[in-house]
């Protein structure tokens, strides 16, 4: 289903912050859900990531495009690693659905060379360790759909 893109804001609060290490060879995605289904968490942000990871893909809008991006209007990009996390941000909200939390996540990877990349991460293996810091998000009524102004997922408020 699409959903109507509106402006809007509202004011939430953390309540908690968990912390926690990701081992090797884990996925990232399937370690951030555990980590908010142990924690009660159905809305949280990534606060601080550091660590390193391997298997990656993430994507970048390419230039000159207009809305609304197809998938032709990006540019998929995967490395094998590994690399150094610089960067890594994001958060997790619930779909329009209520199924499992959708996870947005963007990264700035370091390579040996010392050369940096990133964008919006699709997969991601924890190549030694992850620590990473998830706030705990309260007083939202935030949900994840589909834009029918951009047809990506964005946020919508109930």
């Amino acid at each position: 289903m699409v959903v109507v893109h509106k402006l809007f804001a509202e004011e939430v609060k953390l309540e908690g912050i968990i912390l926690s290490r990701l081992m090797p060879d884990e996925d990232l995605f399937a370690g951030l859900k555990r980590i908010a289904k142990d924690h009660g968490i159905e809305r949280g942000v990534i606060i601080s990531a550091i660590g390193n990871f391997k298997n990656v893909i993430f994507r970048n809008v390419k230039t000159d495009v207009e809305l609304p991006v197809k998938e032709e209007d990006t540019n998929e990009i995967e490395k094998a690693g590994p690399f150094e996390l610089l960067s890594l941000e994001g958060n997790l909200f619930p779909s329009e659905s209520e199924g499992e939390p959708i996870i947005h996540l963007h990264v700035m990877l370091g390579s040996a060379s010392g050369d940096v990349m990133g964008g919006h991460l699709f997969k991601g293996t924890i190549f030694t360790t992850t620590e990473i810091f998830i706030g705990k998000i309260v007083g939202s009524s935030v949900y994840k759909a589909r834009s029918d102004m951009t047809r990506l997922i964005e946020f919508f408020k109930k």
